[in-house]
């Protein structure tokens, strides 16, 4: 009997049957087509295929690896999708926590769900932080994703892991339940300013101080960002210090304005009366609200100098420049805003993270507690 065939070239007769092995990026079929005598035999080959796929990424008899592949991957792909400073963050956390380690240069084809257990496991066992980890986790997840989406492999490594979790004393939970960050008090406010008095950067200062926007987006600040009229603040630029890093690890440090860190840190501040005053009787020679001399933006890295060598022999020594930020919030918590509010004002992502500052009311807590007294008497 012959054979059954649907594929005709320079007269032999062949079965042809094509396969999705994958898909691109952007979701598209990865089509391929098997040839053989007839239809057994093409769906053996197409079997065969798909199952060396499975193994990993090959081609032109080349084992690829992570240290060959994840590189290319983010400086030609994921470099474009990300912000400067993202992308400096994983580039650190695959120099410094995937790299080094043997799974990296193991062949792809080797790296199933198990391996990378394995690879966490030794990352904890290593002392690696549960937070460094995730990062690591998070990153190789978003790696294995693209590449099974290309149709190199049929499904992510990643997905049947279990990251280390960490194990808390009673000790560590009220510990964390503590205040977490400091802020200046009304003393210490009076005292740092005092400190910046004949300084270019007590009006910085005082504006964190007034609207507790993040050092970044005050040294940002344009003048198309305020609006006199509507006495409004528009937070739509950062102010970051960045690397830019080239695949053979080369590193560059440059100041670039980019957008605030996430959607949530968009967002407009209304002016009190002294922040009004204070924008009121500056200059506008230059587009930045705080420039220097020559009319450009402030230099992030000598504006902490300037910060810890005022502080270094006082008794502030101690106090970031972000603690305005977190005084700004918590005296607003003191004179009666809302947990919305302040969520609103700082640009938080969640009022979870703005609930912190609840820790900073310790006093009333202990005045609420002590109303109760009478019932116990």
């Amino acid at each position: 009997m012959a054979k059954k065939t649907n594929f005709n070239v320079n007269g032999n007769e062949y079965f042809r049957v094509t396969k999705t092995i994958g898909h691109r990026a952007d979701g598209t079929p990865i089509r391929k087509q098997f040839y053989g005598a007839g239809i057994k035999e093409a769906n053996q080959k197409a079997d065969e295929y798909i199952n060396n796929l499975k193994l990993g990424l090959m081609n032109d008899d080349k084992i690829y690896t992570i240290n060959v592949l994840l590189p290319k991957w983010l400086f030609s792909v994921k470099k474009n999708e990300i912000k400067p400073t993202s992308f400096e963050l994983y580039e650190s956390v695959y120099r410094n926590y995937i790299k080094p380690y043997l799974i990296s240069d193991l062949p792809i084809k080797d790296l199933k769900s198990l391996k990378i257990q394995e690879y966490y496991n030794k990352l904890a066992n290593d002392n690696i932080s549960i937070h460094n980890i995730k990062k690591s986790h998070k990153l190789l997840r978003q790696f294995f994703n693209y590449v099974e989406k290309e149709g190199y492999i049929l499904k992510n490594p990643c997905i049947n892991v279990s990251l280390p979790k960490i194990i808390k004393t009673t000790e560590t939970v009220i510990n964390e339940r503590k205040t977490k960050f400091q802020y200046f008090n009304e003393k210490e406010i009076r005292e740092l300013l005092e400190l910046f008095k004949d300084t270019r950067y007590y009006n910085v200062i005082l504006f964190a101080l007034g609207t507790g926007m993040r050092k970044g987006e005050i040294l940002g600040l344009q003048w198309s960002d305020i609006d006199f009229e509507n006495k409004e603040i528009h937070v739509t630029h950062n102010l970051t210090y960045v690397a830019s890093i080239t695949e053979n690890g080369k590193k560059n440090y440059s100041t670039i304005l980019q957008t605030p860190k996430s959607e949530n840190s968009i967002r407009i501040i209304p002016m009190s009366n002294k922040i009004f005053e204070l924008l009121t009787s500056l200059n506008q020679n230059s587009n930045y609200v705080f420039c220097n001399e020559k009319g450009s933006h402030f230099d992030i890295k000598w504006t902490e100098k300037v910060w810890h060598s005022k502080l270094k022999n006082t008794n502030l020594h101690d106090k970031r420049f972000h603690d305005l930020r977190h005084t700004f919030a918590t005296m607003l918590l003191l004179n009666g805003a809302n947990l919305i509010q302040i969520k609103e004002l700082l640009g938080h992502s969640s009022v979870k993270i703005t609930e912190m500052y609840l820790d900073a009311l310790p006093k009333s807590k202990v005045e609420i507690i002590n109303k109760i007294d009478y019932l116990l008497n």
